[in-house]
């Protein structure tokens, strides 16, 4: 993770290993990243980095870009780049290549074992003690690179540098923690959580903070949120921006939730996350014990278990986040229209959720979807938890907003006249502002008021018992929906 922004100095006898991220006014991107490796007894080394690049600006263009080809409009997620890395003596090896801004990831293959993802030893990720090991660990690491507006000069690869450390702003601490009642892995190893707290965490403040777990992929344990998911950094500066609000973040480890549970039973998936990781962290944290201040998100193979949660017990947690495992939760999943899912993948990606299934599934909760540059990997993970974040969590309006929107759309269609339509479309707007604004009991009372208004003009013929029908069905879901987190 090292970053520099100056050129490299002639290198020595024998060369640092890490990565260094040099200012390079050769580069397409404007910076070059040198990577060192040090392994003596390797006779080939590969450099791999999910960086090969697709035309974000243009989809339906099919190229595939390398990093050399780097031009705005470019964004990450043609897949990886892979070539060998060059033996300069004493067992070093190294590799020069052009980086765009974000976090970005890499790997090594030794001796072309591409069973074993290694792990850059001068800039390993700080791995779970109960994590995954060897070569069933597909280990990433990161290296931070700048955003150059004149060569870059592209906005969305802009707004990833919400993903870049920053020298000034407070920082929040994460590490592993040990949690009494979860099986042992292998009956001797103490299993783990990642725990995330932002900065000036204050046990005894008066409002208790909430809670957002994150759940890893396949070939992942707790360590990759935290680590090439970059959730601690993209926190701080959300926090930084005032973008979000305080939150202690968990990551988990699947194999120590407990089994998936019966489908057909509602309430018995995944018992030790239910019956023991969430009683610890409210009982040793200070954050609420509500379900509307919880959250939870995985990717891939974590965006099934993100699935299966709703499926078995869709208000456990308030917001949901399931990306890059398509989307499977029935319509018919008792008490989905009360939490808020946020459905998301990457444009190249094979988990992309199908658009017309969440649409579906939108007809009957509260649901958003949204699709990044990216492809199955980090660049895409890192941009949805960012947008998550920021944008949707513990924010209801904005699930709510489409079906406001839907409203307003019904009366403009009818036959009202402009004052009669202006009446019902200014309660609309009230609604939604008062729901913004974290009022949803007066939101509830101004829904009503429409509702009642909308029978007022039934009653005098002036829409269709159907028209009124088309003007209530979807307040009467947001009400339903308000006034469940109310209870």
């Amino acid at each position: 993770m090292v970053l520099g922004t100056v050129p490299l100095a002639a290198q020595a006898a024998d060369p640092t290993p890490g990565p260094t991220v040099y200012a390079d006014p050769n580069s397409p991107t404007g910076y070059t990243g040198h990577f060192v490796y040090h392994n003596p007894d390797a006779t080939s080394v590969r450099f791999v980095a999910d960086i090969v690049l697709r035309n974000w600006a243009d989809l339906a263009d099919p190229t595939v870009y390398q990093p050399s080809q780097y031009q705005p409009g470019l964004m990450r997620g043609g897949g990886g780049y892979d070539v060998q890395m060059t033996n300069v003596g004493n067992g070093y090896w190294e590799v020069d290549v052009p980086l765009a801004a974000g976090a970005n990831q890499y790997w090594f293959y030794v001796d072309n074992n591409t069973n074993h993802w290694v792990a850059d030893p001068a800039n390993s990720p700080i791995f779970a003690p109960d994590g995954i090991t060897g070569t069933a660990r597909r280990a990433f690491n990161k290296v931070f690179v700048p955003y150059d507006a004149e060569k870059q000069n592209f906005e969305p690869l802009a707004a990833r540098q919400i993903e870049l450390p920053r020298e000034d702003s407070a920082k929040g601490a994460w590490s592993y923690v040990e949690v009494p009642g979860l099986p042992p892995l292998g009956g001797t190893i103490p299993r783990t959580i990642g725990v995330y707290l932002p900065p000036d965490y204050d046990p005894d403040r008066a409002e208790p903070y909430k809670t957002i777990y994150m759940q890893h992929g396949g070939g992942q344990d707790q360590s990759d949120w935290m680590n090439m998911g970059n959730v601690p950094v993209i926190m701080d500066n959300l926090l930084d921006d005032g973008t979000t609000e305080p939150a202690v973040v968990i990551t988990t480890n699947t194999n120590s939730l407990g089994p998936v549970g019966n489908q057909a039973v509602l309430g018995d998936a995944y018992p030790n996350l239910r019956n023991v990781v969430i009683p610890f962290v409210e009982a040793n944290y200070n954050v609420s014990a509500d379900a509307i201040d919880r959250a939870f998100a995985g990717l891939s193979a974590g965006s099934a278990v993100t699935q299966n949660l709703i499926r078995d017990d869709a208000d456990q947690f308030g917001y949901y986040g399931p990306w890059s495992g398509g989307a499977s939760v029935p319509a018919s999943t008792p008490d989905l229209l009360y939490p808020y899912i946020h459905f998301g993948g990457g444009a190249w990606d094979f988990g992309l959720p199908n658009p017309n299934s969440v649409a579906n599934l939108d007809n009957v909760g509260f649901i958003e979807n949204t699709t990044v540059a990216g492809a199955h990997d980090f660049n895409a993970w890192n941009q949805l938890f960012s947008i998550w974040a920021r944008d949707y969590l513990w924010h209801p309006e904005a699930f709510i907003q489409d079906e406001i929107g839907q409203l307003k759309d019904s009366v403009a269609a009818t036959s009202l006249n402009a004052g009669n339509r202006n009446a019902l479309t200014v309660k609309l707007e009230q609604a939604l502002k008062l729901v913004t604004n974290g009022d949803s009991t007066g939101a509830l009372e101004v829904l009503d008021g429409y509702v009642t208004q909308v029978s007022e003009f039934q009653a005098a013929g002036k829409v269709t018992a159907e028209q009124a029908t088309g003007l209530t069905t979807l307040a009467g879901q947001i009400t339903s929906n308000l006034s469940h987190w109310l209870e």
